[in-house]
C-alpha cells in the first residue's frame, strides 16, 4: 500500500519535468501561438475530464447520508471539564451542571441517533468506542458551537465516550457512557 503513493508522485514528478523541458527547449525557438493556444485548450479539456471523472466517481462515496431523514434520538452532549454530560433534553449550562449532569444514556439498538455536541469551557473531542474498543465515530465539541453526529448502533453494549482533544490534567478521567439495548 505505501508503494501505490510513492508510485503515483514518481509519475507526476517525471510528467512535470517533462513538461518544464519541453517548455524549456521551445522558449528559444519562434513560437506558432495558434498552435500554442490550441494545446492549452486541449491541456484545459484533458484537465477538466479527468476532475469530472473523479468527482462523479467520489461523490456518491460521501458519507453523508441520501435524504435528510429525521434522527429517531436526540442526545445533546455537553462537555465541561472534566466530563460529559449526555441527556435527551437540552443539555446542561454552567450554572446548572450539578443539577442536570448525566454521564450516561440509553439509546435502542438498529435507531439513528443524533449526538449534537459543545462544549460550556474549551475545545474537547468527542469520540465514541465501540464495546470492544474500535473507535466509531468522532467529532469535535467547541464552545458556542453546535457539531451533529450521526450514528446507528448496530448492536448492544456500553459504548464508551472519551475526550480526544488534551484539555487539561484530568484529560484521561473524562468520559461518558452510552448504553445501547
Amino acid at each position: 500500500m505505501t508503494g501505490t503513493p510513492f508510485a503515483v508522485f514518481a509519475a507526476a514528478a517525471i510528467i512535470i519535468l517533462g513538461v518544464f523541458a519541453t517548455v524549456a527547449r521551445s522558449a528559444s525557438a519562434n513560437v506558432d501561438y495558434a498552435k500554442a493556444n490550441r494545446l492549452r485548450l486541449l491541456f484545459f479539456a484533458s484537465l477538466g475530464a479527468i476532475l469530472l471523472t473523479f468527482l462523479a466517481l467520489t461523490l456518491p462515496g460521501l458519507p453523508y447520508p441520501v435524504e435528510a431523514s429525521t434522527p429517531h434520538r436526540v442526545i445533546h452532549a455537553v462537555g465541561k471539564q472534566y466530563a460529559w454530560s449526555l441527556t435527551a433534553g437540552p443539555g446542561p449550562t454552567l450554572a446548572a451542571w450539578d443539577r442536570d449532569f448525566s454521564p450516561l444514556v440509553t439509546v435502542p439498538a438498529m435507531t439513528a441517533v443524533e449526538f449534537r455536541v459543545t462544549t460550556l469551557d474549551v475545545n474537547h473531542g468527542f469520540s465514541l468506542y465501540a464495546p470492544d474498543g474500535h473507535l466509531i465515530a468522532q467529532t469535535q465539541a467547541m464552545p458556542g458551537y453546535m457539531n451533529r453526529l450521526r450514528v446507528t448502533f448496530d448492536q448492544p453494549g456500553t459504548y464508551t465516550v472519551l475526550c480526544l482533544e488534551f484539555c487539561g490534567m484530568s484529560h484521561h478521567r473524562m468520559r461518558g457512557v452510552v448504553e445501547v439495548k
